[in-house]
C-alpha cells in the first residue's frame, strides 16, 4: 500500500469510497475483471493493496470465472468481494444463483451500466434489477458517501443470514464524480465489520472430505430454495439493526430500508431508487404535499415500510430507471402488488435509460401524470426531452 488510508472529510468518488470500504471491511480475497466504469474501483483496490501479504488480488479472465473465484474462496472462510457492470453482471448470472443457494456471505459491487443493444456506457439499472430473482439482498444507493456505508453494512448483513449482497451505484453519476466522503478509520470500521465466522461445517475443509452439489430428492431441492427465501426475509430485520448501529459507532444516521422526505402527510407521493430521489428532492421547496419515498433495500423489498409510509397518500407515482419490457417497471411492479388503502393504481414511469438526463421537471412531470391521469393500466414511457 502506498500509504495510510485517508481518514475524516475527502473529496473522492464512489468508485474511490468503494474501494476504501473494501479495505477498511479486511476483505481477503479479491477477484477483478474490468469494464467500465467500474474499472476504477479494482485499478484503486490494487494500489491499495500491493504488497499486503493478508490480501490475495487475483485478475480472472472473465466475470464468470471472477464470481466463481470469490464464491470458492469465500467457502474457504475468508471475507471477498468483487465489483462489476452491466455486461459483466449477466454473463455471470448463473453464478449469481450459485452464490445464494450456496449461501455465501459475499459483497459485490454493481456500477449499474445499460445494457447492450445497443452498445452504452453510460448509467440506467437494467442490469442489477434484471438480477432481482437470484436471491441476493440489494441496495441502491445516492451518493458516495452512501456506497462507503452501505459496503461496510453489507458485510455485517451478509454475514448475518448468510446471503450475497449487491450494492449497486449508477455509473458515472456516482462512480466518477468527486463530492466529500467521511472516512472512517481503520480501528473503528473493523471493530463495527467484525470477524468472519461462518459455521464449521458451511467451510470447505480437506480433512473433512464431503460431496457438495449433487442432485437432491425434489423435495431436498425445495427445502433449499425455501431456506433462501427465509432468509431473504431475515435479513429485513438484520439491514434495520445494523443500520441502527452504525448510526451509534459512527454518529451518523444510516438509511436501513427506505428513506422518506418531504410531507409525511401529503396527498401525492413519489418512489423511486438511486439518484432520482436527490434529484427530486429539489422539488419539495415548491411542492409542500409532495412526499418522496427513495427504496434504498430493493431486495428483500420493504413492503412493509412504504405500504405504511404511503397509507394516506391518494395519488402515487413511481419512477423507474430501467425497463421491464411487457410489463411495468422493476420498482413499480413491486409498488402496485401493495394494498395502498387509500391510492389509485400507482403511475408507473421509465425514463432515464442508457444515461438520458433525469431533470427536476422530469420528476415533475411524472407527479403531475400521477395527479390528473384517471387510467394507469400501463408504464409511462417518459418523453424524450421532459
Amino acid at each position: 500500500m502506498t500509504g495510510p488510508l485517508p481518514v475524516g472529510r475527502n473529496v473522492m468518488t464512489a468508485n474511490d469510497a468503494a474501494a476504501l470500504a473494501v479495505v477498511l471491511a479486511r476483505v481477503q480475497a479479491i477477484g477483478c475483471y474490468p469494464i467500465t466504469p467500474q474499472t476504477l474501483i479494482v485499478e484503486r483496490l490494487a494500489e491499495l493493496v500491493a504488497g499486503r501479504s493478508d490480501v490475495e488480488f487475483t485478475c480472472l479472465e472473465s466475470e464468470h470465472s471472477m464470481f466463481g473465484y470469490v464464491i470458492g474462496a469465500a467457502r474457504t472462510g475468508v471475507r471477498t468481494f468483487t465489483a462489476t457492470s452491466s455486461q459483466g453482471l449477466l454473463y455471470a448470472h448463473e453464478q449469481l444463483h450459485r452464490a445464494s443457494r450456496e449461501r455465501i456471505p459475499l459483497v459485490a459491487v454493481n456500477v449499474n451500466r445499460a445494457v447492450f443493444a445497443p452498445w452504452s456506457i453510460e448509467p440506467d439499472l437494467s442490469d442489477s434489477m434484471s438480477q432481482r430473482d437470484t436471491g441476493w439482498i440489494q441496495l441502491y444507493c445516492s451518493s458516495a458517501q452512501e456506497v462507503l456505508d452501505s459496503i461496510l453494512c453489507a458485510y455485517r448483513i451478509a454475514e448475518a443470514v448468510l446471503l450475497p449482497v449487491l450494492v449497486c451505484a449508477e455509473g458515472f453519476l456516482l462512480s466518477h464524480t468527486a463530492e466529500l466522503v467521511d472516512v472512517p478509520d481503520e480501528q473503528t470500521a473493523a471493530s463495527f465489520v467484525g470477524r468472519l465466522a461462518p459455521p464449521e461445517d458451511w467451510v470447505l475443509d480437506p480433512r473433512r472430505p464431503r460431496l457438495f452439489s449433487a442432485l437432491p430428492a425434489p423435495g431436498e431441492y425445495y427445502a433449499f430454495q425455501r431456506d433462501v427465501a427465509t432468509a431473504l426475509d431475515d435479513a429485513r430485520n438484520v439491514v434495520a439493526d445494523v443500520a441502527r448501529e452504525f448510526g451509534r459507532v459512527f454518529a451518523r444516521e444510516k438509511v436501513a430500508a427506505l428513506e422518506l422526505s418531504g410531507n409525511p402527510s401529503a396527498t401525492t407521493a413519489l418512489v423511486t431508487i438511486g439518484t432520482a430521489a436527490e434529484t427530486a428532492r429539489e422539488l419539495l421547496d415548491e411542492d409542500d404535499d409532495l412526499l418522496i419515498a427513495r427504496v434504498h433495500t430493493f431486495r428483500p423489498f420493504p413492503a412493509v415500510e412504504l405500504s405504511a409510509a404511503l397509507a394516506g397518500v391518494g395519488k402515487v407515482a413511481v419512477f423507474d430507471r430501467a425497463a421491464a419490457f411487457g410489463s411495468f417497471g422493476p420498482l413499480a411492479s413491486d409498488v402496485r402488488s401493495l394494498r395502498l388503502p387509500n391510492a389509485e393504481p400507482p403511475v408507473a414511469a421509465v425514463g432515464g435509460l442508457g444515461g438520458v438526463d433525469v431533470t427536476p421537471s422530469t420528476l415533475r412531470f411524472v407527479i403531475e401524470s400521477a395527479r390528473t391521469a384517471s387510467a394507469h393500466d400501463a408504464p409511462l414511457y417518459v418523453p424524450m426531452g421532459v
